[in-house]
């Protein structure tokens, strides 16, 4: 249906544009004697490019990119050009545009050759009428050109709108956007075919390498199934070439070559296999145990142990690792973990015993039981004695108390915990708070479907449905798409991990409610899965930032699953961390919560809580401690 609108809307254009109902896959890339070459369009600060705004045929880095087509996009390929470069046929252009209004709008689209003194001359030209709706759709479209590009020039893609362009958006740098220019060329560049491989030359599949030329990153991409990737350059006066292959962010090879011609290069990478065993008390083989790989405190990789008590990690880099082994069993009906901690220097294959501390159940079952009651008979002694203690309950009002008269305006504030803690909780009660003392709120519903939330949020305010309709609360609906559900939300994105998508309708939604209003996310968690710690860390920041700029707090949850690198990166991103934590004894789940981080004087200490099922969220103090500072 797309390619009708644009066929239809075509005919508006110049008759020297063809629209191309194919798409020109990296696949295509060959050399032959008239070959096409795809240039990306890419953000790289790294290159020194005004802007960052480059071509290159590196494919798309993997995080969405986007700017309101407001003035004139300009992207320059780099490295520029080491001998003549000549083109002849059609020139295939891609891009990737979103309007908040379906209508018409009219593109200028030029190709341009720059020299080496920044002089530019305009090589092609066309005018496009092209129908653009709120959804991100492609555009495909041939330009035919024969031109030759002078030595030590390079190409520049422009593309401006004619008209009024305030809800007009170019997206760009991602696998699902990835806008480019197609050129066909006689000659002028060399493929590069790399192969990532361990010592045995089995292939690392998923490797990513750089090209790097002057310091400066040229191309990157991501080896195939067979641990080949290809990456075309620009033929240039023999340059040197640092190779880089990263492989679960380590480098394992970094290799200088020269080379004017196509090549076939095998880059055998430092990377070892290591295989575990776990065994009991008496020697004896441990099945199912859960052995988890650390470096830095992220998790690399993690399996179970076999039959034999083996569990094998093949292609880790040469690093220094701290292995937990884990083991779950249940005696006298009692679940019982046993854990176990050993670091390695990983410099070769390894194989290692690791000794569990255990025996098989029925030879500590005896022993285990006296344990278990006279574990039993110490915990009623002590909830006996705290149940002697005088308790005092507060309401959620006493939560100023504890952020030394409340959190600031224009904070961003991270809610941590164990699923299951309260976050969740805590969010509903901060946002009726907020709600209760005339700020306007926006819900991001990240981990259920709307109705279900508001209808927790019923259970604490019946008068929620006033809120909606008088403009004070919105929901931005996240989920539903991905439950497989069509969204009756006003405001909605198709799928979690749409963070261009999600960005745009906060900021629609702030726009909407003014100043004074709070933001609240649950939860980040489910990106993590999907998405880099850092394009989270961006996304955070810059709803952060848009939040602060209407006086409102951004409050969002996230479990602690995650990665040690991404949890201080969005931690370092927050004026405020709450941690909540729970425990089990006997049966009853005990939660307690404390600020760990906020710019101003505040009770730091853990604070007890419970949930009621009328009051929400119920702060429990012991009579006789000390009063809050």
């Amino acid at each position: 249906m797309l390619i009708s609108k644009i066929l239809i809307t075509l005919l508006l254009c110049f008759t020297s544009v063809n629209i191309i109902l194919y798409d020109v896959s990296l696949a295509q890339q060959k050399t032959q004697p008239t070959e096409m070459v795809i240039l990306y369009a890419h953000t790289d600060y790294t290159v020194g490019v005004k802007g960052g705004r480059i071509l290159s045929t590196a494919p798309p880095y993997g995080q969405t990119r986007f700017s309101v087509l407001d003035r004139e996009m300009s992207f320059i390929m780099y490295p520029s050009l080491a001998q003549e470069l000549s083109i002849e046929g059609s020139v295939n252009y891609k891009v990737y545009l979103r309007s908040s209004v379906k209508r018409t709008t009219h593109l200028n689209i030029t190709l341009y050759e720059a020299d080496a003194t920044d002089n530019t001359k305009r090589v092609s030209s066309a005018l496009i009428a092209l129908p653009v709706e709120n959804q991100i759709n492609p555009y495909v479209l041939g330009i035919p050109l024969k031109y030759t590009f002078s030595k030590d020039s390079t190409i520049i893609f422009s593309i401006i709108a004619r008209e009024d362009v305030s809800a007009l958006t170019i997206f760009w740098d991602e696998e699902s956007t990835d806008t480019y220019v197609a050129l066909p060329i006689r000659s002028g560049f060399r493929a590069l075919d790399l192969q990532a491989i361990d010592s045995t030359e089995y292939p690392i599949v998923g490797a990513n390498i750089t090209v790097i030329v002057d310091d400066a990153r040229v191309w990157t991409g991501r080896t195939d199934t067979s641990g080949w990737v290809r990456a075309f350059l620009p033929r240039s006066g023999e340059p040197l070439q640092d190779i880089v292959v990263r492989w679960k962010d380590v480098i394992v090879n970094k290799t200088s070559y020269r080379t004017t011609e196509d090549s076939m290069i095998r880059l055998k990478c430092e990377v070892y296999n290591l295989e575990l065993f776990t065994r009991d008390l008496l020697g004896f083989p441990v099945e199912g145990s859960a052995v988890i790989v650390r470096r830095n405190g992220s998790v690399i990789t993690e399996g179970r142990t076999s039959g034999e008590g083996r569990v094998e990690f093949p292609q880790l880099p040469a690093s220094m690792y701290d292995i937990e082994t884990k083991h779950d069993l249940t005696v006298l009906v009692v679940p019982v973990t046993i854990s176990q901690n050993a670091p390695i220097q990983l410099t070769s294959d390894v194989s290692q015993e690791i000794q569990l501390h255990l025996l098989k159940p029925s030879i500590i079952s005896f022993a285990s039981s006296a344990l278990i009651i006279l574990a039993a008979a110490s915990t009623t002694v002590t909830l006996l004695r705290r149940r002697r203690r005088s308790i005092r309950e507060y309401d959620f009002d006493y939560f100023d108390v504890l952020a030394g008269g409340g959190i600031p305006p224009s904070s961003s504030v991270m809610i941590t915990g164990l699923p299951g803690s309260g976050k969740t909780i805590l969010v509903i009660s901060l946002l009726i708070k907020s709600l209760r003392s005339g700020n306007s709120c926006i819900f991001i519903t990240n981990l259920d479907f709307p109705s279900n939330i508001r209808r927790e949020l019923m259970a604490f305010a019946p008068n929620l449905e006033e809120y909606e309709k008088s403009s004070k609360l919105l929901f931005i609906d996240c989920y539903s798409g991905s439950g497989g559900q069509e969204s009756s939300e006003q405001h909605k994105i198709s799928a979690v991990g749409d963070l261009t998508g999600l960005g745009m309708q906060v900021s629609v939604c702030l726009e909407k409610l003014g100043q004074n209003t709070d933001v609240f996310l649950d939860s980040l968690t489910p990106l993590f899965i999907m998405l880099r710690d850092e394009y989270i860390a961006n996304f955070v920041h810059s709803v952060g930032a848009k939040t602060k700029g209407v006086n409102g707090h951004f409050f969002y949850t996230l479990g602690t699953g995650i990665g040690k690198t991404g949890l201080n990166t969005i931690e370092a991103a927050s004026d405020c961390v709450i941690e909540i934590a729970s425990t089990e004894e006997s049966g009853d789940l005990r939660r307690r919560l404390r600020i760990k981080k906020l710019k101003k004087k505040h009770v730091e200490r853990w604070i007890e809580f419970r949930v009621d099922a009328d009051r929400g969220i119920i702060f429990k103090r012991a009579m006789g401690s000390r009063s809050e500072k």
